[in-house]
């Protein structure tokens, strides 16, 4: 039997074209199963779903696409899924996705770095990549972005880059995996896969992000705390250190009722209490904040959004958040 492939299109550069003052979003993919190199075996449907840029999606489109996922997911329709995205915020919704699916369904997110009329063209490689692995039946890897012939979870995977093809990347971790000329070759598993409870996919969009630098990051959590979001994610230094007046902020924040996850801007390693001096991880967490181990802000922000959604608690919020 024939594998069933759904390519769900959001838009991005892997549709845009050539237009007077730069690439715009163009009439859409064209699948050509020659060009392409769509294997035989693969009946190959598209559905489009958004047709933007990838800076336009915002997190109740990312929801909107989750809870589509999520149909399919329970439908067995499909064999697998494809989503085509813009890369700035592809990880973003597939982090939001893989955190709300149970991985009965093959769903791979893959892009372009370069149009359809640019010399190189990544786009027909990468759609193929993504489409022989989400035939490959694999269900115990989660959500999966795919892009130069690199197979990376979505929990891990990051835009490292602005333009070059080879942007995506899983720093500390690498790649699970690579697709070669004649199918899937993979390399590891992961270990941990951030997983929300069964459930319909609902936000709270109500939750904030500070990245600290020198001397700076104070004023925008008194700001966001005093226009009521529930949640703030603080992206400090190193192991999870602020300046001290950054440190008075998430203090009075805390008092009010606000909560304060505690991530790292830096690309790898994890937040940890080392330091105890004022504004250091130790004295945030004394406090009341919450850290996030090694991952990156934007993705514990829709982590918190969703959780705060299903209207978990704090306690629950920490036992997700110590897994990291």
């Amino acid at each position: 039997m024939a594998d069933r492939i759904l390519v769900l299109s959001t838009g991005g550069t892997i549709e845009m074209a050539p237009g007077k003052k730069g690439l715009v979003i163009g009439p859409g993919m064209h699948f050509d199963r020659n060009t392409a190199g769509i294997p035989p075996g693969v009946v190959l449907e598209n559905q489009r779903m958004f047709s933007l840029p990838s800076p336009h999606m915002t997190p109740e489109l990312m929801l909107r696409l989750t809870l589509r996922l999520q149909e399919l997911e329970a439908s067995g329709e499909y064999d697998g899924v494809v989503v085509t995205h813009g890369t700035d915020t592809l990880e973003e919704s597939a982090f939001l996705a893989d955190l709300h699916l149970r991985g009965s369904l093959p769903v791979v997110f893959t892009a372009a770095m370069r149009s359809a009329g640019e010399m190189g063209v990544d786009g027909p490689r990468n759609l193929r990549a993504a489409i022989l692995t989400a035939g490959s039946k694999i269900h115990d890897l989660g959500v999966l972005v795919v892009l130069g012939d690199e197979i990376h979870a979505a929990g891990r995977v990051t835009k490292t880059c602005t333009s070059n093809i080879s942007s995506f990347n899983s720093p500390g971790y690498g790649p699970l995996g690579f697709v070669d000329e004649d199918g899937v070759i993979l390399h590891r598993k992961p270990l941990w896969r951030l997983s929300m409870p069964p459930g319909p996919a609902v936000l709270d969009t109500r939750v904030g992000l500070v990245r600290c630098a020198a001397g700076f990051g104070g004023e925008l959590v008194d700001y966001l705390a005093g226009q009521g979001y529930p949640a703030i994610v603080v992206e400090a230094f190193g192991r999870g250190n602020v300046p001290p007046e950054v440190a008075a902020s998430v203090k009075r924040a805390l008092a009010s009722g606000v909560m304060i996850v505690i991530t790292t801007r830096c690309y790898e390693g994890r937040v940890l209490g080392v330091y105890a001096y004022e504004g250091g991880c130790v004295d945030l967490m004394e406090a009341g904040a919450l850290t996030a181990g090694d991952m990156q802000g934007h993705k514990i922000r829709l982590m918190l959004m969703s959780s705060l959604g299903r209207g978990m608690c704090r306690e629950e919020i920490r036992s997700l958040l110590s897994r990291l």
